[in-house]
């Protein structure tokens, strides 16, 4: 025996320090842990030597849970096997360990270690009375797949225990199982609590053995209780058993996002729908109240040209009004029309006089007059002189 002070560090030895990561990711494991919990609603049963019974604890998935008693427990280090292939290597590895034709296993790894449980696949009987399903009164190879019902042994439902030896207490019988650094070494289930001597022979198996578990005290550990926890042990996935395990969640996640995708762009094309049906409804109303406001607009603009239009006539000077204005502005009361031709706003005149007429004053005459620009004589005629003028209406000062 080793001397006691040195084997205190060797009992006390507890799981090997987390990383980093597994600290930073632990708290988002429990919030999706606390969460898978409210969403559980899955019933689950336990199948022993004994028999099957349903269980009062609740799953996100149901669970047909095989007894310690009907199970055996192998484990092994698979380091040296690619992580790709290791899954293939423990499939591999189950026909050797296995005395039955047809054998279930579940696999958790720890690192590079697998801790392997397997069981005779034909005493699996699930009942799906015990699962709270209705019983479909036919037979089937597979009632797992039938049932959707996964299955699983006992001891992934119990908690995962520090470095050293503990009994854990089962639905049926007792398990012994030795940690080591967060991986269960060796497990041997037993109908009775073991004594001294059962202790010690379990304790000097090969596998703990090379752990230089000799150093510990030979004593019965104290017995957990039977608990279930509603999750099972989980060990990191690889990407691709990730999508296999998960392929059913995956697509239904899937359809959903497309579901939920198409409803929206839907839901935005019947809104854009709805608002331009109201915007249309609006804008004839619009037009409608308008349309009398309009009209009176369109009546009110065309009665302001017309009634422009008349101002100017209006505003043109006569006829009379001009040859009045022209003889009042004549330097001789003997001067006479003899020619007169007005067409826009242009009067071209011929005038006369027995007694000689001055062009000059005449020219200066008709300038003088505020209505009359641009007053030009013309060439001198037999009859008398011509004489061209613009008249201007916006000049007259009445």
């Amino acid at each position: 025996m080793s001397d006691p002070a040195e084997t205190a560090p060797q009992a006390d030895r507890g799981p090997r320090p987390a990383t980093r990561a597994r600290q930073l990711a632990e708290p988002l494991a429990n919030g999706v842990r606390r969460w898978r919990r409210r969403l559980a609603r899955r019933p689950n049963a336990i199948q022993t030597r004994n028999g099957s019974e349903p269980l009062d604890f609740k799953s996100v998935h149901a669970h047909w849970i095989i007894g310690r008693d009907l199970c055996l427990y192998r484990s092994e280090d698979f380091a040296a096997i690619p992580r790709n292939r290791r899954d293939a290597a423990v499939a591999l590895r189950i026909p050797v360990w296995s005395p039955f034709q047809r054998t279930g296993h579940h696999c958790v790894w720890s690192g590079s270690t697998a801790m392997v449980w397997f069981w005779d696949q034909e005493a699996v009987d699930i009942r799906p009375t015990d699962l709270g399903l209705p019983e479909t009164g036919t037979t089937s190879t597979d009632p797992a797949n039938r049932t959707r019902t996964r299955v699983l042994p006992e001891s992934v439902f119990q908690p995962r225990h520090g470095a050293g030896l503990h009994l854990q207490a089962c639905a049926n019988g007792y398990d012994l199982q030795y940690w080591q650094d967060d991986v269960l070494k060796d497990a041997l289930w037993l109908p009775q609590p073991p004594d001294t001597a059962r202790v010690q022979a379990f304790l000097s198996q090969a596998p703990i053995m090379a752990d230089d578990a000799t150093a510990l005290a030979f004593e019965t550990p104290v017995t957990s209780p039977t608990t279930f926890a509603p999750d099972p042990w989980y060990s990191p996935l690889t990407p691709q058993a990730w999508l296999i395990a998960n392929e059913r969640t995956l697509v239904i996640a899937g359809l959903a996002i497309f579901a939920a995708a198409a409803a929206f762009e839907e839901a935005r094309v019947w809104r854009y729908h709805f608002a331009h049906q109201a915007a249309a409804a609006e804008l004839r109303q619009i037009d409608e109240e308008l349309a009398p406001v309009l009209d009176a607009r369109d009546e009110l603009v065309a009665l302001n040209r017309r009634n422009a239009f008349l101002a100017d006539i209006l505003n043109e000077p006569s006829q009379a009004e001009l040859m009045l204005r022209v003889d009042r502005v004549l330097p001789s009361d003997s001067t006479e029309f003899q020619a007169w031709r007005y067409q826009q706003r242009d009067l071209a005149l011929t005038l006369s006089d027995d007694t000689g007429i001055d062009p000059v004053a005449v020219v200066t005459r008709l300038q003088a007059e505020p209505m009359f620009k641009d007053v030009q004589p013309g060439r001198a005629q037999r009859e008398g002189i011509e004489i061209t003028l613009n008249v201007d209406p916006a000049a007259n000062n009445p």
